[in-house]
């Protein structure tokens, strides 16, 4: 899904450009922000296609995930290692000072690998923050468990914790792995383990059923997801048990005791109904919550790094990390 921001950059050939520019003429958003949704709108949604989407992931040989681009690797220390069978990649910026630890966790619907798009997210994150990246390979449905990836978090969760304050550690991800980074703090909480200073959320996917009727009036809208597509990739994740547990479902757990959260939306993406929902029961639980909603976006949209509002997004991050709060604000 993602691979198209690359595309939307460079918005392709002068055709494409100009139909592009055609379309993008009208809608919310900065131009850029336009002229990437128009582009991937224009490649059509992979997704539509659930016959052909299942079949593919069934008789798929097990994803691996993108290499580190050499451009990024050169700014870092990186450190790849295994825990159990799974890579841990860890990003240690070489020119700017270290103020936190970010433990990322990629989207990708919990069935797709990390993509290119998601390298150019952690090294935004990184140099807004001053932060240290740890990204984990997380185990992937249908091949893998999510009890695999939770016990593979939670090794990594503790590993940081060996030679980091909790209070210089954040929890951050996009789409699936913004669900999964909240769902992850919640069991560390219920299991008395410290918690980390924040958790940073990307468009996160709450609830796997999307339940909420919004979801399907904002499909058409929306120029990557689908919803019929997205519930088979939850039952692929929930396995046997019930997709509206909050380990898979964060919009229906308890939410109190939390740490301070931050999410970014688009107004175009299919998630943003329940996102919505969710600042309201948060805040309901007595959390500290900021929550930011960009019109025009699209899923993600912060992958597209170019565009003023992914800008903002990191911008904002940045300011938020460092101890300055900008205020929240809420959805109309």
């Amino acid at each position: 899904m993602m691979k198209w921001l690359k595309v939307a950059g460079a918005v392709g050939s002068p055709l494409l450009a100009a139909t592009a520019f055609h379309l993008a003429r009208r809608g919310e958003g900065s131009l850029r922000m336009r002229l990437a949704a128009s582009v991937i709108r224009s490649r059509g949604k992979p997704l539509a296609r659930l016959d052909e989407f299942r079949a593919a992931v069934e008789r798929r040989k097990p994803p691996s995930p993108a290499p580190l681009p050499k451009k990024l690797a050169g700014r870092f220390t990186v450190r790849d290692q295994r825990i159990s069978t799974s890579r841990v990649v860890t990003l240690t910026p070489k020119s700017s000072p270290i103020r936190c630890t970010i433990i990322y966790l990629h989207g990708g619907a919990y069935v797709n690998d990390l993509v290119k798009p998601h390298w150019d997210i952690i090294a935004a994150l990184s140099s807004a923050a001053g932060a240290t990246m740890v990204v984990p390979i997380y185990p992937l449905a249908p091949e893998r468990t999510n009890e695999d990836a939770f016990a593979l978090l939670e090794a990594v969760y503790r590993q940081v914790l060996d030679v980091t304050s909790a209070s210089n550690i954040v929890l951050a991800g996009d789409s699936a792995g913004g669900g999964l980074a909240l769902a992850l703090a919640v069991e560390l909480r219920d299991k008395a383990l410290p918690l980390p200073a924040r958790l940073v959320l990307f468009a996160p996917w709450l609830d796997l059923t999307l339940a909420d009727p919004a979801a399907r009036e904002v499909e058409s809208s929306d120029v990557m997801l689908t919803v019929d597509a997205l519930r088979l990739c939850g039952k692929w994740w929930a396995g046997m048990a019930d997709a509206r547990a909050p380990r898979f479902s964060p919009l229906y757990g308890d939410l109190k005791g939390l740490p301070p959260i931050d999410i970014y939306q688009g107004s175009q993406d299919l998630l943003v109904a329940d996102a919505r929902s969710f600042v309201t029961k948060a805040q309901a639980a007595g959390n500290q919550i900021s929550y930011r909603e960009y019109p025009g976006g699209f899923h993600v949209f912060m992958a597209a790094t170019f565009v003023p509002e992914a800008k903002d997004v990191f911008r904002r991050v940045g300011l938020t990390l460092s101890g300055i709060d900008e205020g929240d604000h809420l959805p109309k």
